[in-house]
């Protein structure tokens, strides 16, 4: 199953409107904002899709500096977080010698052969690469980070990071891509068996990498990050779940961000929320609108809760009670914000459901919160099969763009008894309700349920999705094999060139080039984007000879007259 994850904050708490068995600690009511304040959170919105990285730091300090006048407990709030002696694991760079199938694309794409214990999956808002990450665990010694980049909007993937952490193993990674302009960056955050909530960042010019701690005794978390051109301006927001405050059952729910000009780095302000939860998830919406939702520990209520101002200590409003644990259980809830500004917002929670206190198979139910108001329930969605199949892992992912209000959602379709293969969905919100669902994986593999199948988009904006195969050979199911899929109308032939032909595909061996003008270069690369034939014809109408090549799919890049076109090819 999902590896749940707790969070918990040594600070004050920020009063909540939630059933009395959820709260943890001292309560705080956050007094009314002054003038002053009011001008500043104005300023706080409006630096954050403009502002730079010393504007937007000055904000937070003025904030802070005009609440210390006020009550100088919330102004505490805004810290630096208090990570100890706790050290981070050490790296050193890991193989880049794997085994692979070739795949065809239109059909599950192998990206990697052998264990997978987590993954995710982001696409860069700067060029459109996507970035596949995935964790294995070697139990009991190291773990290994595994990056795949693809330039080519999922055509191809190259093993592009590879990094060794000694002594630990992993529990859960989210990956941001901080990209735009000045530096550029993916971050890899992770959980591992110590509680440890840390960053990973790899530079995407050089490669180089270096970590940071977020927190410490936590088990869950959710990050999402703002999204303005200059990458000094991008901050990281989230909130966690700590082990240390309280709690009956589940840990206390707490919110923090990273600081401005930092990528991802030098985490400030966690604020204890005052609420024990589980199983949570976070989304940045546009203009400093943050929400989360989470299942209450002790009651199994699902929640959810806004802040108006980019994760700050004092903006969290109260918790949004959006179905009652004693009627539904929830489980495992996503949650993704339209582009669109606070006031006018449209945001979904995607969820397992089912009723309380029984044993039944898990269906789903789609919350929608709009223009400000309460959550509401919009759709109900069954796994289907007579109560054979479960709705599980559910997983989301949006656009930065604003206006947009497309929001892709995947999930695992669980076979209960494990007499068929598990299957996955992608299912996509369209700014009013969900169409029909479309199936991913292929019919001979048995998905992986113990983690979500990630979705994101490809540049031309379908959606695609990376998950795990399933290993049974011990008798007990682990996440085997890497796989990407996207969306079958996504045809390498979309950079194809006006006037280029060519055929037999599939073919043994000699495929037939012909172009109106001169065809320069002929490039074939296999699925994980190595070269493994190239030509210059400098002819019109040239013939390629492939024999020597696997059998496979390929993929072919023509040049004419400056101007590239990217096909795939079958060799037989």
């Amino acid at each position: 199953m999902k590896n749940v994850i707790t969070f918990l904050m040594c600070t004050l708490c920020v009063f909540t409107g939630i059933a009395q068995t959820d709260l943890s600690g001292s309560q705080m009511v956050i007094p009314e904002r002054t003038p002053e304040l009011e001008a500043l959170y104005l300023q706080t919105n409006q630096l954050e899709n403009n502002g730079t990285a010393a504007e937007i730091n000055a904000n937070r300090l003025a904030i802070k500096n005009a609440w210390q006048e006020v009550d100088p407990a919330v102004a505490a709030l805004y810290k630096p977080t208090e990570t100890g002696n706790v050290s981070l694991p050490t790296m050193s760079e890991g193989s880049y010698d794997e085994s692979r199938s070739p795949q065809d694309w239109d059909s599950d794409g192998l990206l990697r052969e052998g264990f997978i214990d987590g993954l995710d999956m982001d696409v860069s808002s700067n060029n459109g690469d996507i970035y596949v990450t995935a964790f294995e665990n070697y139990v009991g010694t190291d773990a290994n980070l595994y990056v795949y980049r693809s330039t080519d909007y999922g055509t191809s993937f190259e093993l592009w990071k590879s990094i060794v952490f000694n002594n630990t193993v992993f529990e859960k990674i989210e990956t941001i891509s901080i990209d735009g302009s000045g530096d550029n960056y993916l971050l890899a955050y992770m959980l591992d068996e110590n509680s440890l909530f840390f960053a990973v960042r790899i530079n995407m010019a050089t490669k180089d990498v270096d970590n940071d701690i977020v927190s410490t005794d936590v088990t869950d978390f959710g990050v999402d990050r703002n999204y303005p051109g200059s990458t000094s301006g991008q901050r990281v927001y989230a909130t966690y779940l700590k082990t240390d405050g309280g709690c009956s059952d589940g840990d206390l729910l707490v919110s923090a961000r990273s600081t401005a000009g930092s990528y991802g780095f030098d985490w400030v302000d966690e604020t204890n929320l005052g609420t024990c939860a589980r199983q949570l998830d976070f989304a940045y919406g546009r203009d400093g609108g943050s929400y989360t939702t989470f299942i209450g520990g002790v009651s199994g209520s699902l929640y959810a809760k806004f802040n108006s101002s980019s994760n700050d200590p004092g903006s969290w409003e109260n918790n949004d009670n959006i179905v009652n644990g004693s009627t539904l259980e929830s489980l495992n809830p996503t949650i993704r914000a339209a582009r669109y500004a606070p006031a006018s917002d449209k945001v979904i929670i995607f969820t397992s459901s089912r009723n309380a206190g029984t044993t039944d198979n898990y269906d789903a139910k789609g919350y929608i919160r709009e223009n400000g108001g309460s959550f509401a329930e919009f759709n109900n969605y069954p796994a289907g099969g007579g109560g054979d199949w479960s709705i599980v892992q559910p997983d989301s992912w949006v656009r930065k763009t604003n206006d947009t209000e497309i929001i892709r959602t995947a999930y695992v379709r669980n076979r209960i008894d494990e007499s068929e293969n598990n299957t996955n969905r992608s299912l996509t919100f369209n700014g009013t309700s969900f169409d029909s669902f479309e199936p991913v994986a292929d019919a001979n593999k048995d998905v992986f349920e113990g983690f979500p199948s990630v979705i994101a988009e490809t540049e031309d904006e379908l959606p695609c999705v990376a998950f795990a195969g399933t290993d049974v050979s011990t008798g007990i199911r682990y996440g085997y094999n890497l796989y990407f899929d996207r969306k079958s109308t996504l045809g390498v032939e979309q950079n194809s060139l006006k006037d280029f032909t060519f055929y037999p595909n599939p073919t043994q061996d000699i495929v037939n080039l012909s172009a109106k003008n001169t065809i320069e270069n002929v490039s074939i690369y296999s699925l994980l984007g190595q070269e493994v034939l190239q030509s210059s014809p400098k002819q019109k109408s040239p013939s390629l000879n492939i024999s020597s090549l696997a059998s496979g799919i390929y993929v072919m890049k023509v040049e004419v007259d400056g101007q590239t076109g990217t096909y795939k090819i079958i060799k037989e």
